[in-house]
Order: structure tokens, then C-alpha cells, then sequence
């Protein structure tokens, strides 16, 4: 599955967003980052380090706790890639956002920002903060992508996950929680947009 910048733009234009944060819940920031290689689109997750936190160890889209002298969420979300992965803005180019998105059990409430960049990121890992990047193709997740699944229905968003294991290798990346959630979101735009397409 191969998702141009402009295609993805569609997408963000067509998923449902929540635009107001909570109130009382922690402010944060993820950047959903979107590269082409061997001609599939693929997106750059982040598995955090053990010890550090109630996310410790989780899989996870680079981001972080929105902090006072950041201008805006997405100045945030770009911070937070820059210092985790090495990934600075001159990399890629911005998309959109597809709103906010709360975790189940932390309090967070993190705005969900899209950027594209036009090769593999170049990449500096914070090795304090990040134990390994995970590059994902998007057709691995889409396979996986429960069209039936109601956000609204807690029970089984709560156990909402995707898998994946790199060629070769039989250590399964599990994603799960507010990853999860957002993942599946852009994808069922991304079922949307193949939906109309199909249609014509």
C-alpha cells in the first residue's frame, strides 16, 4: 500500500476529530510520520525504554507532554521527535492533524499530528528515552484494521491491538492503548478513502 502526501491529506480531511482537549487531563503531543520504501507507505514507531514511567516499554508514535513555552501542540509533537528519534523538521513536511485522543488509564489527552517525509529519516536516537524504531509498512496494518469496530464501544477499543514481527524475526511488537486507537483511526480513513475509489 502506497499513500501519497495528497492522499493522506484526504484522509485527515475525512476522519471525525475532537478538536477541544479535556479539561483537567494531561496536555500532549504524538507525530504520526509517513515515508516511502520499496514502494510502501510506512510509519515510524517508537518502542520506549524500560523504568522511565507508566508507558515504559510500550510501543508508541514519537511525542510527548506538551510544555509551557511550546507554542502549540504540533511544536510539541515536533520537539518531542526531534529529541527521541533525531528527526528535525527540515525532514519532512506537515499534513495535518486528526484531533485529540485520550489514553484509558494515564489522564493524557494527546493532539495527533501527520507529517510525510520524502525518504527514510535520518535517524539520532535518544537511547535514554527510546530503546529501538520500529518502521511499520502500512499495508501490515491495514490487514489488520477491524472495519465493524465502533470507537464508542469501550470493552473492545480497550483491548484494541495491533500486531507485527520484522522479516526474519519471531519478536512481535504489539500495539495497544491510545497507539492503537490512533492507528486504527487513520486507517478506517484510509478504508474510507479506498471505499470512494472503488466506487468510481
Amino acid at each position: 500500500m502506497l499513500l501519497k502526501p495528497e492522499q493522506i491529506k484526504q484522509v485527515i480531511g475525512n476522519v471525525s476529530k475532537r478538536k477541544e482537549p479535556i479539561k483537567g487531563y494531561i496536555p500532549a503531543a504524538v507525530l504520526l510520520l509517513f515515508f516511502e520504501k520499496e514502494q510502501q507507505s510506512h510509519l515510524v514507531y517508537i518502542r520506549r525504554t524500560h523504568g522511565m514511567n507508566i508507558h515504559s516499554g510500550h510501543m508508541a508514535f514519537p511525542g510527548g507532554k506538551i510544555d509551557p513555552e511550546d507554542s502549540s501542540s504540533f511544536a510539541t509533537a515536533t520537539r518531542e521527535t526531534c529529541e527521541e528519534i533525531g528527526v528535525d523538521k527540515e525532514q519532512y513536511t506537515y499534513l495535518g492533524e486528526m484531533g485529540f485522543f485520550d489514553t484509558l488509564i494515564s489522564s493524557h489527552d494527546a493532539a495527533a499530528h501527520l507529517a510525510w517525509c520524502p525518504e527514510q529519516p535520518k535517524y539520532e536516537v535518544n537511547d535514554f528515552e527510546v530503546a529501538e524504531i520500529v518502521e511499520i509498512p502500512l499495508e501490515l496494518l491495514y490487514e489488520q484494521f477491524q472495519c465493524d469496530l465502533d470507537p464508542a464501544d469501550f470493552e473492545r477499543m480497550k483491548y484494541l491491538n495491533f500486531q507485527y514481527s520484522r522479516p526474519g524475526s519471531s519478536e512481535v511488537f504489539n500495539l495497544w492503548g491510545l497507539t492503537a486507537r490512533i492507528t486504527h483511526h487513520f486507517l478506517q480513513g484510509v478504508f474510507e478513502l479506498l471505499s470512494m475509489s472503488a466506487e468510481r
